[in-house]
């Protein structure tokens, strides 16, 4: 599958990079565990009862969004370094929220305002527009 980045706008560059860093979280982890039987997870305590917070089985993303993080890393690699700091952390701080990425606390980390956090994201993601649409 590849990708229209030419007809792309920035909400779909947005949409695109949020998936993204949702696939990154949920692809397996970097060292395998070393056991030899597929046993679930469990608590070695004699007094759990299975009411404990063992972690829940993650489910692995398909091929699809697989391409999609490709084409994401793939655009990243054509922003400049501090754009490419700003979609990537605003994309991680929004997986697993309803209500998108933590401004606050990435503006408490590149120490500025929210609002100006923000707004350099999107225009990051306007300036990505533009190298796209940009004739070669």
């Amino acid at each position: 599958m590849r990708l229209e980045f030419k007809k792309m706008t920035v909400d779909d560059f947005n949409e695109l990079f949020m998936e993204a860093a949702q696939t990154e979280r949920a692809l397996p982890g970097v060292f395998r565990r070393q056991k030899l039987a597929s046993w679930p997870d469990y608590v070695q305590s004699w007094s759990s009862y299975g009411w404990s917070d063992v972690e829940q089985v993650r489910i692995q993303p398909t091929a699809l969004q697989v391409d999609r993080l490709d084409a994401a890393l793939d655009l990243g690699l054509r922003m400049e370094k501090n754009d490419r700091k700003i979609v990537w952390a605003a994309a991680h701080s929004a997986v697993g929220r309803e209500r998108g990425p933590q401004w606050t606390k990435l503006g408490k980390m590149l120490g500025r305002s929210r609002r100006s956090v923000k707004s350099d994201y999107i225009a990051a993601l306007v300036r990505l527009t533009w190298i796209i649409k940009k004739p070669h």
